[in-house]
């Protein structure tokens, strides 16, 4: 997964961009995916995908002293700015200078992808270097019609209805934002493609971020009413614990599965309500007229209380460097673990009276192998109504699900118990 991200990570991989198609030509190579192409100026809802942006060159020069280049850095030029080539005060040429205080050696990543206007973006601690009183400045960008591009796989189950994993692959010349969620699913998906015998259809999308997600939903109306469920992977690889946020109706089936895995695993994790945590595909998946339940995992800390996602955010510190191999593997462990449980979660509806004989039918589980499912499964008899299902009983009384689940098999095999 990290080769991956090593591989990438460098691309201009704005929204409609050469740099965003060469990745996804990438990754085709990795993945039997389809790209799918929506024309620049198409309407989608009330949004419009905006028109392919390149750049030749950028700069801030004095006579033969160069203060700012393109080439040394594409994060230096703001992302979709408009092309300007003038003398400019100080003081203009400062109002369009982006900066971060708080980390004065990075480059910011600036963007209006959908307001006009220039800019540049560079380190705060090289401001003192503008002693000046004008500048020569040139962005020498384009802006063209293009094809807004979506890689999607789908791997068909025995039911229509989906969950759909998203990540998306745009932000420029950095690796966590989102190269890891990029790599965390082509490597889940690799694994997912090993069986054919899943009951939910999978349906990967690698997008650029919200106008990707809504272009894709605006034009396949169609496909809603089969998406059950979303999960939204985004910035996964840092060394910071995982967050879960939950959707939108917060007590669905996945909800109640991602958060019993990650407890499961003894993970330490946050847990957020929608919007708390970060703010990504998933407001798209989530919103009004779709009502997708989609949860999302990254390492964010809490974007609702004002703190920074990660120290790197939206920065060209935002390395491999900072990539945590294990982060990207426990990470994909755990999108397999929930989607393993939503798979075979069921409603068991007992069939019998009375305490079950447990010895006369080989079910008895020795309280000195598991303690635990052994002074749970009075409680479990009780709960084979038929109005919970394997994962509800699993979290209510605080037992392995997989241990859970193999012990309910045996009672189906017996007729004990109806799926």
């Amino acid at each position: 997964m990290k080769n991956i991200i090593s591989d990438l990570w460098f691309e201009k991989r704005n929204i409609v961009s050469e740099g965003f198609d060469d990745s996804l030509r990438y990754i085709s190579k990795l993945l039997p995916m389809s790209i799918i192409e929506i024309p620049t100026g198409t309407e989608c809802w009330s949004w419009t995908v905006p028109p392919k942006w390149s750049l030749k060159e950028g700069w801030i020069r004095r006579g033969n002293k160069v203060y700012l280049d393109y080439a040394d850095h594409p994060l230096h030029i703001m992302a979709y700015s408009e092309p300007v080539k003038k003398k400019v005060r100080k003081e203009e040429l400062l109002s369009h200078i982006d900066t971060y205080s708080h980390r004065p050696s990075a480059i910011p990543f600036g963007y209006s992808y959908y307001e006009k206007k220039w800019g540049f973006c560079i380190q705060n601690n090289k401001l003192a270097d503008f002693r000046e009183d004008s500048y020569e400045i040139c962005i020498d960008s384009k802006f063209s019609p293009g094809r807004l591009k979506i890689g999607e796989l789908v791997l068909p189950g025995k039911l229509k209805d989906e969950i759909v994993l998203i990540a998306h692959l745009c932000h420029p010349c950095m690796a966590n934002d989102n190269l890891s969620g990029v790599a965390v699913l082509i490597a889940t998906f690799l694994e997912l493609a090993k069986s054919d015998s899943h009951k939910y259809t999978y349906r990967l999308l690698l997008v650029p971020e919200t106008i990707g997600s809504i272009a894709y939903l605006s034009r396949n109306e169609h496909l809603i009413k089969n998406m059950k469920y979303g999960i939204v992977i985004d910035c996964v690889g840092h060394n910071d614990i995982l967050s879960l946020q939950h959707s939108k109706q917060a007590d669905t089936e996945l909800d109640y599965c991602a958060s019993y895995v990650l407890k499961n695993e003894a993970l330490m994790f946050r847990e957020g309500a929608i919007n708390k945590v970060c703010v990504s595909d998933e407001v798209v998946f989530n919103g009004p007229g779709v009502n997708i339940p989609t949860i999302s995992l990254s390492r964010f800390k809490f974007w609702d209380e004002g703190a920074w996602p990660y120290p790197e955010y939206h920065s060209s510190d935002d390395t491999p460097d900072i990539i945590v191999q294990e982060n990207l593997s426990k990470t994909k462990e755990v999108i397999l673990k929930i989607l393993e449980i939503m798979d075979s979660n069921f409603v068991p509806k007992r069939t019998f009276k009375g305490p079950l004989f447990l010895s006369k039918y080989g079910l008895w589980v020795d309280w000195r192998k598991n303690r635990k499912l052994n002074s749970a499964l009075n409680d479990v008899m009780f709960s084979l109504e038929g109005n919970k299902s394997a994962l509800e009983i699993a979290k209510e009384l605080d037992i392995s699900y997989t241990e859970l689940y193999a012990w309910l098999n045996k009672l189906e095999r017996l007729n004990l118990i109806k799926k």
